[in-house]
């Protein structure tokens, strides 16, 4: 065993001994307390602190055989082990523990991340279920409303704050990603705190811990819950993941998992089902919302046959139902190519992508990367840009492409839109998925400038690739 794997778990061994101790360090009691001690606020945390992990992800210090331990928080978000935390939290760790109430440390693997979101799903293996905290909605939420938090402040496991909603529909960033309809909460955090769940007066997950104001006191930001439910079918994305189709997507709003919609020819419509219906349960696997439909087609494959219940106009129905293969985009011939990108400048106002084809061309030419630098008008306001080339993607699986602009921008692979970011606004960052094989492959991007700052950047990750800006090596042209 070399040095540094003896100090990492060395280290390990410490902190899961301190944190087997601190969880079950003064549970014991003598005497059941008094009826008026057990106020709603006490019922609700004691039916919470099993759902709620602490988190020691390990990351690089820059001194070989030497890893820093970052404290972050996670909610338990299906019983198979499924937890939901911050993409910061996670991010380029060697490896993590999640510590659930009472228990020793578990590692966990990351299966998951939309950094553009700051969310991630992890997991861990556990012998019995784990106890989900229910998932509520954040569309009604009120002023002066009291929640709570449960989290690891300091690396001190399932500490436990309360406060009210102070704000709504505010925005923050981490750094990584620009976040806006967050919510305002006065209840104490800190950096530990990150990835855990923000609980309302129901006992019902509300939100997301994400970031606090520096140098200000109680001003803390947590991702809204309905802002999990809109971007988590993208985030998880198990037909891309796992390259099979089934066509169907579902209401994440609806308390079941109800059909919002079939695909047409997709083994879905082909096996009967049709938007409305209810889906109940997958093989052995009760599904009782769209969380836990898309969590049961995790490590799925083509050609399996899936034993599906579900309930089409209050009657239950059972069918079976083969997955198909994904069809991919088949790369175009390598001849010809040179490097480079290719764009086009045009000139004008716009509150939105204006359609570049009826647009005359102020100047084009070919650069190494598709940036805001490649034509600024006289003025520095009011024009677009428009980048045509190819990517070369070395090999096949699944890949998140991610444009941050200021203003509007999209990204189309052939003839996909796979990123929309359009639209005024400041620097905001939107994320897209896509399985591709590898070799070359067609890409557009455009991009718009307004008024005030402009800024257009393309990163991505991939097999055997980190996030990062997609490097001029990658980018082709005719």
């Amino acid at each position: 065993m070399n040095s540094p794997s003896l100090k990492i778990n060395i280290l390990i061994f410490f902190v899961a001994h301190n944190a087997c101790l601190i969880s079950s360090w003064g549970q014991e009691t003598t005497a059941d307390p008094a009826p008026e001690r057990i106020t709603k606020t006490v019922q609700i945390i004691k039916n919470s602190l099993s759902s709620v992990a602490s988190i020691q992800a390990f990351k690089e210090s820059g001194t070989p055989g030497v890893y820093n331990v970052q404290a972050g928080s996670a909610s338990v978000i299906h019983e198979s082990g499924y937890l939901l935390t911050n993409d910061h939290v996670i991010s380029e760790i060697i490896q993590g523990n999640a510590i659930l109430y009472g228990r020793p440390p578990l590692p966990f693997k990351t299966i998951a991340r939309m950094s553009s979101e700051d969310l991630a799903i992890i997991k861990i293996d556990t012998e019995n279920p784990l106890q989900p905290l229910p998932i509520g909605r954040s569309n009604d939420l009120m002023l002066g409303e009291p929640i709570l938090t449960i989290g690891n402040p300091g690396g001190l496991n399932h500490s436990v704050s309360t406060g009210i909603i102070s704000g709504i529909n505010r925005s923050t960033s981490t750094g990584a990603a620009f976040l806006p309809w967050m919510i305002q909460t006065s209840a104490a955090v800190s950096g530990g705190n990150s990835g855990g769940p923000l609980i309302n007066a129901l006992g019902e997950q509300i939100g997301t811990i994400t970031s606090k104001q520096l140098g200000s006191e109680n001003i803390n930001f947590a991702i809204a819950i309905d802002r999990v439910r809109e971007v988590f079918p993208q985030m998880l994305s198990p037909e891309l993941r796992y390259g099979f189709w089934i066509g169907v997507k579902i209401d994440m709003y609806d308390p079941t998992a109800k059909i919002l919609s079939v695909e047409d020819r997709s083994p879905a419509q082909k096996a009967g089902l049709v938007a409305g219906d209810i889906i109940t349960q997958i093989d052995q696997s009760l599904v009782k919302n769209g969380f836990e439909y898309l969590f049961t087609l995790i490590n799925r494959s083509p050609e399996e046959t899936l034993k599906i219940e579900y309930i089409h106009e209050k009657e239950k129905r059972k069918l079976g139902l083969t997955l198909s293969e994904l069809e991919l985009l088949d790369p175009v011939p390598e001849e010809g190519m040179k490097p480079g990108i290719h764009f086009e400048a045009f000139s004008g106002k716009w509150d939105k992508l204006p359609d570049f084809n009826s647009l005359k061309t102020v100047k084009e030419g070919t650069v190494k990367i598709p940036t805001e630098q490649a034509f600024i008008s006289e003025s520095g306001e009011d024009y677009g840009l428009r980048f045509t080339g190819f990517i070369k993607i070395k090999d096949e699986g699944l890949y998140t492409f991610k444009l941050s602009s200021d203003d509007g921008s999209q990204l189309s692979i052939g003839n996909q839109l796979l990123v929309d970011n359009d639209g005024l606004h400041a620097v905001t960052s939107a994320v897209g998925l896509i399985r591709l094989r590898a070799g070359m492959h067609p890409i557009s991007i455009t991009f718009f400038e307004n008024s005030g700052d402009q800024k257009l950047d393309v990163s991505y990750e991939g097999p055997n690739i980190s996030s990062q800006q997609i490097p001029p090596e990658v980018y082709y042209t005719k």
